[in-house]
Order: C-alpha cells, then structure tokens, then sequence
C-alpha cells in the first residue's frame, strides 16, 4: 500500500496570540489545491489574511482579523 499526501488544511490562529479562533475556522480548499501557498491563496480569495509573525505565518480568518482591527495591538 501506498501513501500519497492529500493536501494540507490551514487553520486560523485566532484574533490574538495567546487565544484560539472561536469559530475554529480552516480555509476552504478548493480540489486542485495541494500546497500551503495553494490553500492560503484559496483563503484570500475568502477574505482571510496572513501575516509573519516571531518567524511563523498567523493565518486569520475573516472574523478574527476584523476583532484584531477593531481593539487587539498588532
């Protein structure tokens, strides 16, 4: 039997460090999506963010980077 890799989900990190997304959202991937750039690129396209932070992307749904604009420092 063989294993192929069937792609990679990427998931919200929540509106601050130190909290977990409420929604538990992940980016809907669409079918040809296989890589990480392929998937974060499927969550631009629904309105989610990334940004480098202490050497790691934060992924950030809709909700969560409207709560960080709204009151959370960046």
């Amino acid at each position: 039997m063989t294993a192929y890799p069937i792609g990679v989900e990427v998931s919200c990190d929540g509106p601050e460090e130190e909290t977990d997304c409420p929604h538990s959202a992940a980016v809907r991937a669409s079918y040809a999506s296989r890589t990480a750039r392929q998937v974060r690129a499927d969550g631009r396209e629904q309105g989610w963010t990334t940004r480098r932070r202490a050497g790691r992307l934060r992924d950030l749904c809709g909700t969560c980077a409207a709560a960080r604009q709204d009151g959370a420092p960046s």
